[in-house]
């Protein structure tokens, strides 16, 4: 290969291979971007320039030419938000409109028409044929964040962004932006109003919780993904411990996949001083489903929650209406995931569940709630109601899901699960690995944070190495796109 072959591959968008947090590639850009940008922070102009340039750089090289609609739709709300502040009356809600309107059609288009086309031809008994539509990837996210800003400044919770490099560094900032977390410009822009602090301990906890996510994503998640891929593949072909351990690791994979991607993108944010909040709380610790809720992809679910659901009502007209607002929020709450109606079903059911919690809350009164066994009754309930749920979010179709479900379920096939127990060895190992990490309390990481602050910068530099290894070892030939990208 020669030195042509080499500049196009580092910076020209391939197709096949898209630039990932997991990928060589984008460790050597990440070292060049942080020792710029470690020499250039403390002006506010210049890490502005600086970091926007790369981030549409960095969605240049994971979506190819649709930067150009990332650009564009950017600068559209930008303008059309900026004359909304402006207005009063009927010009700012139709100009409110003009916002949501654009946005949701661009998303609706890229991820909703052939959906919209099959089922509406389906109605009519006729063949729809369908188009040749590319998903860019983390749409779905960056709308989210056009919307939210829009609508705060439509609701004077946030004065309209005078800088336009504030406000598109906000949008595109590389770290959350292809896969979250949904970071709400309230929370952002006063980060880039005023001088970033770039603090040591900053940085070391920004790259722990790297290293972290590499462990999530690149040894958990890549590895039981694996033999999860081939069970769900032809759930028909492998026993019922085999079905129940690949829905188990599929439960694992899909935690550890996104909170691994989160993971390093909080952490990149704090090694550049910037605070991208939570996003995951132990959400397998979970005693209820309403507290699933509250810990899983927190972003995603309080937006939902702000933007969403108490716009439609929330809880303040009654209990019928309440029930009606839930599951009318999580119902899109799914749609968003995907468009196929397993998603559907998936965030309806959560929405049922929701509702049912609320019953089971109003029933009680709450007293059970500091009950131990209720609360380790809550924890087994909640947690296999996830499981199992997560089974049509992942298998190819409905079909698929159930015949999974069923699969588990087959007396004849379980004493077979001693011979699976010795084939699948480290899968089973991980696993249990992974299990076991995930029920450290949460007040214990901030112990083991700190601990990992405290240690040598040799042992540091020794544990980081070895991590590769691990990772060299364990991975696959090819880089593993995230779960979260697809959405």
């Amino acid at each position: 290969m020669n030195y042509n072959e080499i500049l196009r591959d580092i910076f020209v968008y391939q197709p096949e291979a898209p630039l990932m947090f997991n990928s060589p590639v984008f460790w050597l850009f990440g070292i060049i971007v942080l020792s710029v940008y470690a020499a250039i922070y403390r002006n506010k102009l210049s890490r502005t320039v600086f970091l926007l340039a790369f981030s549409l750089f960095f969605y240049y090289k994971t979506s190819g030419i649709f930067v150009l609609l990332l650009a564009g739709t950017l600068t559209a709300v930008y303008f059309i938000t900026r004359w909304m502040s402006s207005c009063q009356g009927k010009g700012r809600r139709w100009l409110l409109a003009l916002n949501v309107v654009l946005v949701l059609g661009i998303l609706g288009y890229f991820k909703y028409a052939n959906f919209i086309g099959e089922n509406v031809f389906a109605l009519m008994g006729e063949q729809y044929h369908r188009l040749d539509i590319m998903l860019p990837v983390g749409i779905s996210f960056y709308s989210f964040q056009l919307l939210s800003y829009a609508i705060d400044v439509y609701r004077k919770e946030l004065e309209n962004e005078r800088s336009f490099l504030n406000y598109a560094f906000y949008i595109t900032f590389f770290p959350q932006l292809v896969a979250g977390p949904i970071v709400r410009a309230k929370n952002f822009l006063p980060q880039l109003r005023k001088a970033v602090v770039v603090r040591r301990t900053e940085v070391e906890k920004g790259f722990f919780l790297i290293m972290i996510g590499l462990v999530k994503k690149c040894i958990f998640a890549d590895y039981l993904a694996q033999y999860n891929d081939l069970v769900f593949g032809n759930p028909g072909a492998y026993s019922g411990p085999e079905t129940l351990f690949a829905v188990y690791g599929y439960a694992i994979q899909i935690y550890c996949d996104f909170s691994g991607y989160t993971d390093m993108a909080i952490g990149m944010g704090k090694m550049m001083g910037f605070d991208l909040g939570i996003n995951f709380n132990k959400p397998y610790q979970s005693t209820s489903l309403t507290d699933f809720w509250r810990r899983w992809h927190i972003s995603l679910s309080s937006w939902l929650r702000d933007y969403l659901y108490i716009p439609l009502g929330g809880n303040r007209k009654g209990k019928i209406r309440t029930h009606i607002n839930l599951l009318i929020t999580m119902l899109l709450g799914g749609l968003w995931h995907g468009a196929n109606w397993k998603f559907i079903f998936w965030g309806g059911m959560h929405g049922l569940g929701l509702v049912i919690d609320k019953l089971w809350r109003k029933i009680t009164k709450g007293q059970l709630s500091e009950n131990r066994i209720a609360k380790v009754l809550g924890w087994f309930i909640t947690l296999h109601f996830v499981i199992a749920l997560w089974v049509f979010f992942r298998a190819d179709s409905f079909h698929t899901a159930i015949q999974i479900l069923q699969q588990i379920f087959t007396p004849s096939s379980w004493p077979l699960i001693l011979t699976f127990l010795q084939t699948r060895m480290l899968f089973v190992v991980l696993l249990i690995a992974a299990i076991a990490i995930h029920a450290i309390p949460s007040s214990r990481f901030s112990d083991i944070e700190n601990a990992y602050i405290r240690t040598p910068f040799i042992v540091k530099a020794v544990a980081f190495v070895l991590l590769v290894q691990v990772i060299i070892q364990i991975q696959g030939t090819d880089v593993q796109p995230f779960i979260y990208f697809q959405f």
